[in-house]
Parts: structure tokens; sequence; C-alpha cells
């Protein structure tokens, strides 16, 4: 594995083989710890711009989502519901998920004479938006003292190195209020598009976060039930907590990986630290999604250049608001961290020339239209079911499935599409896959303006046994050769840009 991660720096085929080793080790639960240290140290011992490289690399298509979002937190403990409610439809109406903090919407509750649920079912029959839900434990939602759910943020404001909070507190929690509402349990899970655990507890953070034990009643309900599920841990000192947080994600088969440096990053080099955390995480994760829920600017920049998805971020009043994007001594509390945020994405993507680009409204309906084509007899065919060894779209598609946008929105399936004995397929991502698995064509032909795209789906698809061959991106051969074409994209102004060239068959 340590050669294939060397290659891997400067040749996305030997990503592609990587990642695969590693989907069906994790799949079949045979990665070892021994095999994560390995995948550590081997990144370690990369120069901070080959790390960088590396992670980039496993960001594309298909070796992870290529996409960055900001995961918007709109509640606080402080706010009303009507403040709330304003909060998620600005959210919503920009296209960006929605982060629930569980105990905001608790404290909320309380305020209003309603139960926790109530408050959440509230602003979910308002919003369209997927809807991660967090600091959700084994009765409901979680509630803590004043003293927590009002933090300052000293740690953040401070800076590094953590140790312990400034003000002595300690993971609290008002457990008999929690009690009141656990018979909401399921009906919180259902509710949610990704649901989040925290395995810090299994770093040596017990005084930050519920045991293990109650994470796994956590990640089991989520899975009962088909939601995402992401896993939150600590950078620490770069090494054996990484570890110790990677393995623990792992052995309880999270989807997303999410990353909290700031003054949770004790490392000596922090900056190389967060670097190799997330290009070893984009090598790991199973869901092919990475996230950060706590980095300064700095971690925040060279997280994106190697290979970050998502940053959470929030609102005035939410804990998220400050704990990304900020520095020392401007990470507080107060602080609407979404502009700071959206601004840092932007530049990095700019001047850095990063081969991604931001999901917003129009991407975000396209990946639900494709979730809902990529049906089959009524059933899903996408994430994580696999093609070749490779997952049929990401914990993106999961959790746009799971919302509101996706219940709502018409499109096609699978089933509306006739079975032709050559079929041609203009775009060769997640559709063109689906579309080849399930109609089971003699010959396949694709073509795809990016290249290597275009050659890692006709090997995926041979290496499933179906006959497929590549066009060099040409279009008028696929044409020329297949009975029928269809444009596999579900993006319109894609679709009209091809379409105004070739009279393919749509699918919108």
């Amino acid at each position: 594995m340590k050669d294939m991660i060397k290659n891997a720096v400067n040749d996305l085929d030997a990503c592609l083989e990587l990642r695969k080793e590693v989907i069906e080790k994790i799949t079949k639960n045979k990665l070892s710890e021994k095999e994560i240290i390995e995948i550590v140290d081997t990144v370690d011992d990369l120069s901070i711009e080959e790390i960088q490289k590396l992670g980039s690399n496993f960001r594309k298509f298909p070796l992870g989502c290529d996409l960055v979002e900001i995961g918007i937190g709109p509640c606080a403990s402080s706010l009303t519901l009507t403040e709330f409610m304003e909060n998620c439809i600005l959210t919503d109406y920009l296209g960006f998920p929605i982060h629930i903090c569980a105990y905001a919407l608790g404290d909320i509750a309380e305020k209003e004479g309603m139960t926790p649920l109530e408050v959440f079912k509230t602003i979910h029959n308002k919003i369209r938006v997927p809807i991660d839900l967090d600091h959700f434990g084994k009765y409901g939602a979680m509630r803590f003292p004043k003293e927590i759910t009002h933090c300052m943020g000293e740690c953040y404001y401070k800076g590094p190195p953590y140790m312990g909070c400034p003000k002595n507190r300690i993971h609290k929690r008002l457990i008999d209020k929690e009690k009141e509402y656990s018979y909401e349990f399921y009906d919180w899970v259902k509710l949610s598009s990704t649901v989040c655990i925290n395995v810090v507890g299994e770093q040596g953070g017990e005084e930050h976060a519920a045991p293990l034990d109650e994470m796994k009643v956590v990640a089991e309900a989520a899975k009962k039930y088909s939601r995402g599920l992401e896993g939150i841990f600590h950078i620490g000192d770069g090494y054996d907590d990484l570890i110790t947080g990677l393995k623990s994600c792992i052995d309880l088969d999270v989807d997303v990986l999410v990353i909290e440096g700031a003054p949770f990053n004790r490392a000596k080099d922090r900056l190389k630290a967060f670097a190799k955390a997330v290009a070893v995480s984009r090598i790991l994760v199973k869901g092919g999604v990475v996230a950060t829920n706590g980095a300064y600017e700095d971690e925040c920049r060279i997280g994106l250049r190697s290979g970050l998805n998502v940053i959470l971020s929030g609102f005035s009043g939410n804990h998220h608001g400050y704990m990304c994007g900020y520095s020392p001594k401007t990470a507080k509390r107060g602080n609407f961290g979404v502009p700071r945020v959206l601004r840092i994405i932007k530049e990095e993507i700019e001047y850095n020339k990063l081969d991604t680009r931001i999901l917003d409204k129009n991407i975000l309906k396209a990946i639900a239209k494709g979730s809902k084509f990529l049906n089959y007899n009524n059933e899903s065919l996408i994430y994580p079911n696999n093609l070749g060894g490779h997952f049929i779209g990401d914990a993106h598609w999961v959790a746009v499935k799971n919302s509101n946008l996706y219940n709502n929105i018409h499109s096609k399936t699978i089933d509306d599409i006739g079975e032709w004995n050559k079929l041609g397929l203009l775009g060769g991502r997640y559709i063109a896959w689906g579309m080849a698995k399930v109609l089971k064509p003699e010959e396949v032909y694709i073509s795809d303006a990016n290249k290597w795209v275009e050659k890692t789906t006709v090997k995926i698809l041979n290496d499933a046994g179906i006959n497929a061959y590549g066009c060099n991106g040409d279009d008028k051969k696929v044409m020329e050769n297949a009975d029928k074409s269809f444009i596999t994209s579900f993006i319109p102004e894609i679709v009209l840009r091809i379409k105004n060239k070739i009279n393919a068959e749509s699918l919108i």
C-alpha cells in the first residue's frame, strides 16, 4: 500500500487502484489498524506539496466527491423560534445543507412550550435542502446546562494548544430532560438526511463528548433508516490521536469523515497535520466526502488544497459561526461565519485553480433528479451500491435522497428507458454507470469531455463484465455506433449545450 500511495501523488490510475482496494477492505471490515497506521505514516513522509496534490487527486470523480460546500448551522439556544425559522429559510434559499444542533432545538422548544421534535418538524416541513443532525444521543436531542449552550468559545478565541476548557467546563448533560423526550428518538432520525456521531471520547476527550457506546446506538439507528452517518474526530497530536479517531469512525462504518482542528490541533506542525488528516481521510473515507467542523482560516485553506469537501459554519449565536474560517483573537461567539467561509472557498478555488466547484441550488437539484433517476424496479442504485468495486454516487447523493427536495421533484427513472443492443451515453459519470448496469446492452459507447473520466468509466464497466468502448470525447462517434444515445447530465445548461450540437435524447 505504501508504494501505491506514493504513486498516487502523480498517477490517477494508481489512485483508482488504491481506492478500490481500500473500499473493498472497509466494506468487508478487513481494514486493519496496522494498515491505517501504514497509510498515515506514508502520507506523513510526503512533502506538504505532495500531500496537497494527493488529497486533491482523491477529490476527483470517481475517487471522491468533487464538490465543495458549506454546511450551515441556523440554530442556537439564545434564538426565538421565529429567528430560527428565518435562518433556516435563508439557508434553504441559498441551497446549502442545514446542520441542526439538537440541543438548541430542545432549548427553543422549552421556551415555546413545544417538544423538541415539534420544533424540528416545524422547520423540516418548510425546507427542501438536506438536514444534518448533530448533538444527538441515545435519548434523542442532547441537553446541556447554560454554561455550555451559551459558551463564548474561549478555547477557539485563545488558540492552540488545547489543554482543556479554559473555564474548566466538562461535557455535562441534563439527562433527565433528554429522557423526558426519549420516545421521539427514532422520529428525529427519520426526519434527518444525515446523522453525526462524535468519537473524541476515544481520543482522550472524555470531557468533550459522549462515550463511544452511546454513539454506537445513534450509528445503528442511522443505518437502520438508511441515513448517512458522519464521524467527528480531533486531529489531536496529529498521529496517535488521528489514528484512534480514524479507526473508531471506520469501526462504526461512517460514510463521511469530519475533522476538528483549531485548538484541537496540537501537532507541532499544525498545517501539515491538518493537510495530512484531510489527505488520509480522502483515502479512507467510505462515502467519499471529507468535512471539517472546526478549523482556523489557515487550516481551511490548506484543507481545501488537500481535498476538503465541506466546511461547517453558522449564523450568529450558533457555535459553528466562529469555529471555521477565523483565527485566534477573532474566533468568538457572535460571528456570522458563512460569508467568511464562502470568501475563503471562492478565493482558494480561483487563486489556486482547484479542480472543484461550489455546490449550489442547481447542482443540488441535478443530484436530486439523478438520485431519483437511478431507481430500477423501485430499488435505488446509488451508494452504497457499487459497480466494478466502486460506489455509484457518494454520501452527498444519500443526503439529497433523504430530503424534501428529492421527495417533491419529478424525474424519469431507468424504468422509463427502453432496452437497446447498442447504447450510447454522452457523459461518463454515475448516471451512465447505473444505466449500463441495469439495462445490460450488448455494447455501450461512451464519450466524456474529461479523458480520464471516460477512460475510467470504460474500465469500471469492463471490470463489471459490461462491453464498454470509449469514443475519445467524440459525441458524434457515440451516435454513429449506438442504436440510441442519451445525454446523462441533469444540469440544464450542459444538456442544452450538447443538444445544440447533436440530437441525442435528454433525461430531463
